[in-house]
């Protein structure tokens, strides 16, 4: 019954999708009209997948077709439900990690979210026999400012009763290739379990090491296990740099890192590592010196939309949702696991009051 309304909804608003401006980028075909989805068939798919020429299996519970199918009316619904405004479908659309960015896609718009349009899907289906079922997608995405970037998408069946659902969304870094995921010979992937032994750093440790290289910098004691970058040194730098600037202003500053309770998806690579998506929580915190008699703190742009004013009364917490794409190498191997992607949003803003208050 839900699917038959959700089809029901999209039918309704693409008329809505049609004549609303910024629907789309110039050249391009509407998301929430084409937004096919191509199924992953072999390495003559694309260069970034492997076959492996394993005997045929049972047959997966989610095929590639279907998969494809769900990828495109997951993003056409998505789409159409933020050409009408309508957050509350588009939250059913969601789960995990991607329902709070999609919460703050609603809120700190005034209820006009960005509308992306996308590339056709390349699907990767692991074979799985037992719920959840899930699949990742590879896509090219193109924003409202007209730049394209590769977004890796995981997509979540949990029950035999439950909706699809979009619970992962990240960006791969400017220019890089989709990473390589072994395919077996029908072209289907191989999920890895959390806790698997085959790996340098086991799925379910890969959060927390990277949340301690953001904070120890490379001095700490991850920084063998986890490649220096933007989003894993780089962090640390940054931190170390903002804290004297916000001392002189009177104000004590922290960014801290954590692990999430999401869901962990690995995928099997072809070196005998595993291309692995995540999610990270940052809480980065302002809070009044007692020597500060001012009292203010100021409210970054990108969260005034939460406060409505440029300065509150004495602290300020942001909660940035952070989605990461990494690589991590086999059990023996000397590569450090890497980021390869990543895309957060503030997605909470607390603070003991606005400054007019």
């Amino acid at each position: 019954m839900k699917r038959t309304m959700r089809a029901a909804f999209v039918v309704l608003l693409f008329a809505l999708t049609a004549c609303s401006p910024g629907g789309s980028a110039p050249g391009r075909t509407p998301a929430a009209a084409t937004a096919a989805a191509t199924p992953v068939r072999g390495a003559a798919a694309t260069a970034s997948l492997t076959t492996s020429p394993s005997p045929t299996a049972e047959a997966p519970a989610v095929t590639l077709k279907e998969a494809a199918a769900v990828a495109r009316e997951v993003l056409g619904a998505d789409d159409a439900a933020r050409a009408a405004g309508a957050e509350s479908y588009a939250l059913d659309l969601t789960r995990d990690a991607q329902r709070l960015v999609t919460v703050t896609a609603f809120k700190s718009t005034r209820m006009r979210p960005p509308r992306y349009t996308w590339g056709a899907p390349k699907v990767i289906v692991p074979r799985l026999d037992r719920y959840p079922y899930w699949f990742a997608a590879f896509a090219e995405r193109r924003d409202p400012g007209g730049e394209d970037r590769t977004a890796v998408l995981v997509f979540m069946k949990e029950y035999s009763t439950s909706l699809w659902q979009l619970g992962f969304s990240s960006l791969l870094y400017p220019g890089a290739k989709p990473p390589a995921v072994l395919l077996d010979a029908e072209g289907y992937a191989t999920p890895l379990a959390t806790r698997d032994e085959s790996l340098a750093i086991s799925p379910h440790l890969m959060a927390p090491l990277h949340a301690t290289i953001a904070e120890e910098g490379p001095g700490g004691f991850a920084a063998s296990l986890i490649a220096a970058g933007p989003q894993t040194t780089g962090y640390f730098t940054e931190v170390g740099e903002v804290q004297p600037e916000e001392k002189r202003r009177g104000l004590l500053y922290d960014s801290i890192f954590a692990a999430t309770t999401y869901p962990i998806y690995a995928l099997r690579a072809p070196d005998g590592g595993a291309v692995i998506m995540y999610s990270l929580t940052r809480t980065t915190s302002r809070q009044v010196k007692t020597d500060n008699a001012l009292g203010l703190v100021p409210v970054p742009k990108d969260v005034r939309w939460a406060t409505d004013s440029p300065v509150v009364r004495r602290r300020l917490r942001i909660e940035e949702t952070q989605q990461y794409v990494g690589h991590i190498s086999r059990r023996g191997a000397v590569e450090p696991a890497k980021v390869i992607g990543f895309d957060g949003t503030p997605t909470g803003v607390s603070s003991d009051m606005p400054a007019g208050d």
